[in-house]
């Protein structure tokens, strides 16, 4: 879940990028810059947060299923919801970008029936529930993969360039995107 606070840092790096593209007459670069500016980041930061949540109660950082069943229920869940709603309440313009954000909402979607998977196993006791609920959380990560690779391509496609160099010159958004340090 450490990549999530990646791809924040993505998207506020992409953030100043688009500033630069103000006067851009492709349809689909100012869509994106759209998108990005005055979407994707209004909302990140509830993916982020709900993500973070559910890293500190899960895997090495896992406690009990109490513990667990109380981070899902107060703030995984109900931080992610909003954050699907959120992607859902964005109406880009292009194809082209509206079919990045239904990747983006497809996997959001993923994640969340996995979490609530999750929730519910513990609270039946019902361990056959883990396998589904790891099926989804595994499709939603690879959906919200893809939607990071799509993001890529589509805004080196139509000219959205990331600000911002690390030393060396080389742009840092390969990197955050694909979770180098």
């Amino acid at each position: 879940m450490a990549g999530k606070n990646k791809i924040t840092t993505l998207i506020l790096a992409l953030v100043l990028a688009c500033v630069c593209v103000g006067c851009a007459t492709d349809k689909v670069q100012v869509d994106l810059t759209n998108y990005l500016n005055q979407g994707v980041m209004n909302i990140a930061e509830l993916e982020q947060k709900s993500l973070a949540r559910y890293a500190s109660v899960t895997g090495s950082n896992y406690k009990n299923d109490q513990t667990t069943y109380e981070a899902l229920r107060d703030y995984v869940i109900p931080l992610y919801e909003r954050f699907i709603r959120g992607l859902r309440a964005l109406h880009p313009e292009t194809e082209e970008v509206r079919n990045l954000n239904r990747t983006y909402i497809e996997g959001g979607e993923s994640l969340l029936e996995g979490f609530k998977l999750v929730m519910i196993a513990i609270e039946t006791k019902d361990a056959s529930l883990i396998r589904p609920a790891n099926d989804y959380l595994e499709k939603g990560r690879l959906e919200n993969e893809k939607w990071r690779s799509d993001l890529i391509a589509l805004g080196s496609e139509h000219g959205v360039k990331p600000e911002g160099k690390k030393e060396g010159g080389e742009s840092r958004i390969l990197d955050l995107l694909m979770g180098a340090p």
